[in-house]
């Protein structure tokens, strides 16, 4: 027997819930496109990604494995919300078509192909003209392939945020720079060589602080010519205040922009059973960060690391995708 959902807008309104598959129900309870021409007309097109990730230096083996549920867990607790924001008095969906996508296919063991996957599903919503917000994930999949497609499908500059306790920038985590691997630590250097239209000197990076960094993350972004800001300076000048400075650096003169959002930045406390580091930011700099981004035209946000079986990681990706959409909507030209 088929599980029912509902939620408050379902209730209300006396709508179904559409599925994504059995026992999975559509981000906040859009609509679902099962097809590239199902995104014909919408503004807004959600896409999981639900990917683990290989194990990484320091911390224990397999902690990444399960993540691929996390998508479907977010799915089913985005329920409880809608798209109304009271201190706004606006509810993003009376503004915006929003359709769920479903998810990017991801090939246990077959790194290329799930890239790939990522790459084609997120086409057909950039070739519909629909703003993106992806679910995931572990990187590379849902960092590297996502603004990998965000360039292809761009002719001029593509500027980033990202918004990351780590720097990601490394050349290699292993100690030989002739490998050049692809994952943790490293996707935005690879971003950078096999993406040439990806402007470093349009990257912000947000809220690095503590000791699982190394000196060459922060000499190679300044290098670059990329925005680095540590979480010490967000904390000292506040996060509206490092948006008005960083952003308009990231948008000017680029064709495409992304927001990606290493749920790690968070600060501990933020994330019960899942928080990775201290001194970080709260979930409102967060979604003060996110909401700006909107405003200014963000074209994707991609949130990374998204725990399973976390209400509150799966709250910080619903607030997340509204308080984005928030931002769309207010940030568009007044007809």
């Amino acid at each position: 027997m088929t599980e029912r959902f509902v939620s408050w807008q379902s209730l209300r309104g006396g709508t179904e819930i559409p599925l994504v598959r059995e026992g999975v129900p559509t981000f906040l309870g859009v609509p679902l496109a099962r097809t590239p021409a199902d995104l014909r007309g919408a503004d807004v097109a959600v896409i999981g990604i639900p990917s683990g990730a290989q194990e990484s230096p320091g911390r224990p083996p397999g902690q990444w494995a399960l993540y691929g549920r996390a998508v479907a867990d977010t799915r089913r607790f985005s329920l409880r919300y809608g798209g109304y924001l009271p201190e706004l008095d606006l509810d993003a969906f009376e503004h915006l078509r929003v359709i769920d996508y479903g998810d990017a296919e991801i090939v246990p063991g077959d790194v290329p192909r799930s890239l790939d996957n990522v790459a084609r599903k997120l086409g057909d919503a950039l070739d519909a003209g629909c703003h993106l917000i992806t679910l995931g994930g572990c990187v590379p999949y849902a960092s590297y392939s996502v603004v990998g497609a965000l360039a292809r499908s761009t002719t001029g500059p593509v500027g980033v945020i990202s918004l990351d306790a780590h720097g990601d920038c490394l050349q290699t985590l292993y100690g030989d720079p002739a490998g050049r691997e692809l994952g943790a630590g490293t996707w935005q250097a690879r971003m950078w060589e096999h993406f040439p239209n990806i402007d470093p000197t349009r990257h912000a990076e947000i809220g690095m602080r503590g000791p699982r960094n190394v000196r060459e993350m922060v000499h190679t972004y300044r290098a670059r010519g990329a925005q680095f800001i540590p979480m010490a300076t967000v904390r000292s000048r506040g996060m509206l205040a490092v948006c008005a400075e960083a952003y308009p650096r990231v948008f000017a003169g680029s064709a495409r922009t992304w927001f990606s959002l290493d749920m790690d930045v968070l600060d501990i406390g933020a994330l019960p059973g899942w928080g990775d580091e201290a001194i970080g930011p709260t979930t409102w700099e967060v979604m003060e960060a996110i909401h700006e981004a909107g405003k200014a035209g963000i074209d994707a946000l991609s949130f990374q690391f998204i725990a399973p079986d976390s209400a509150p990681a799966a709250a910080v990706a619903c607030y997340g995708a509204v308080y984005l959409m928030a931002g769309w909507v207010l940030g568009r030209p007044a007809t």
